[in-house]
């Protein structure tokens, strides 16, 4: 009896095989990996008008726009750093007490990154 369950359970798999097809993985579809996470990120902010930059993005906009490892969203932490070093600076705008402060990220000061030098 063993036989003949093995048997048909060879055959259902064989014809399951063929209505189905095979399940690929990222790399045997030989895409690419993702660009570090400063490249990416220059690349969104360059879409990204003047004005709009000036008066002050939002990490988690920023963040919901960009993929990160796995397909999901890039870590917070490793935004903020990439958003540094590209030299963008968070300005808090502290509330009132019922609110909390909320974050905003500006373009690094021309005159002030110019004294830096």
């Amino acid at each position: 009896m063993s036989d003949k369950f093995a048997e048909g359970l060879r055959t259902r798999l064989a014809a399951y095989s063929q209505e189905v097809p095979s399940i690929s993985t990222p790399q045997d579809k030989g895409t690419a990996q993702l660009a570090p996470l400063r490249t990416r990120l220059q690349k969104l902010l360059d879409t990204i008008p003047t004005n709009e930059q000036c008066r002050g993005l939002s990490l988690l906009d920023i963040q919901t726009c960009l993929r990160g490892r796995k397909g999901r969203k890039p870590h917070i932490g490793e935004l903020a750093e990439a958003m540094r070093r590209l030299g963008w600076q968070r300005r808090r705008q502290w509330s009132n007490e019922s609110a909390s402060f909320s974050a905003k990220w500006h373009p690094a000061d021309p005159i002030q990154s110019r004294s830096d030098d």
